[in-house]
């Protein structure tokens, strides 16, 4: 009985300091007598890493997400009190500029909203998941940026829609920060056992300083003319979804994005 309740005592008081949000390192001396005890010992330091690294995610992502309201509050804020105070002495046109100020900071507030919903549904598991025929989804969303699409037929393991949002995504992004008369191309090939798509431009170019920063939530060098941070996080999320991976090519000219799935079929 010693034999079978050591362990097991040992890992439920453990299990119990984890469970009250403690956080513990679980440690094991030796292993026990009994495989079972080893076995559940195993299984409930797993759970306890797992539980650890999602506080640890939703702690940082509170204080970013807390970061990017912080901002465009405080100037509503301003405006608003600067309207209640001065407002009988303020002409026309500083009334509409303070109420014009406050407004925009309220379009960035609901930006960041909608942002934020995506990026909760693309890190939701098993959104991503489904079959693609990479080829229509690819000329389908190239079309209306006005990309070049190219590549052989293949099928992807990924959701039509979240292939579809994930190219959007990289486009928009290409719109945003290529520059004025940028070209851009999505081509795809079978590479590694899998699906390798291409979105390529002949623009500006990522600087070496935030090629490890683009896909950080809420980083972006465009946050004057509207940009959140957020779109090249979300493309992440739906990729890693599903087992894939997303990253920066090196090239000489332009940028380069690389998004590799498993092939279907």
């Amino acid at each position: 009985a010693y034999t079978v309740g050591r362990p097991i005592r040992a890992v439920a008081s453990q299990a119990g300091a984890v469970a009250a949000g403690a956080p513990v390192a679980l440690t094991r001396t030796r292993g026990g007598a009994v495989r079972e005890a080893d076995e559940l010992f195993e299984a409930i330091r797993a759970m306890a890493a797992t539980l650890e690294s999602r506080a640890g995610y939703i702690r940082a992502f509170a204080t970013e997400v807390s970061h990017e309201f912080k901002t465009p509050l405080t100037a509503i804020r301003g405006a608003l009190e600067l309207l209640q105070d001065h407002a009988e002495t303020m002409t026309e046109a500083e009334r509409a500029r303070f109420l014009g100020a406050a407004l925009a900071d309220v379009e960035r507030l609901d930006r960041l909203v909608r942002r934020l919903l995506d990026l909760a549904r693309a890190e939701a598991p098993g959104a991503a998941e489904g079959v693609s025929d990479v080829g229509a989804v690819a000329r389908d969303v190239a079309a209306p940026f006005g990309a070049t699409a190219g590549g052989p037929a293949l099928r992807a393991a990924i959701a039509p829609e979240a292939l579809r949002a994930v190219l959007g995504l990289l486009l928009d992004n290409v719109r945003q920060h290529a520059g004025e008369g940028a070209r851009a191309w999505v081509t795809w090939r079978e590479a590694e056992g899998g699906v390798e798509i291409e979105v390529r431009d002949d623009g500006r170019g990522v600087s070496a300083g935030n090629a490890a920063r683009v896909f950080d939530r809420f980083f972006t060098t465009a946050r004057e003319a509207g940009g959140t941070g957020l779109g090249l996080a979300i493309a992440r999320g739906r990729v890693e979804a599903v087992g894939g991976r997303i990253g920066l090519r090196e090239v000489e000219r332009g940028a380069c994005f690389v998004v590799w799935v498993r092939r279907a079929g």
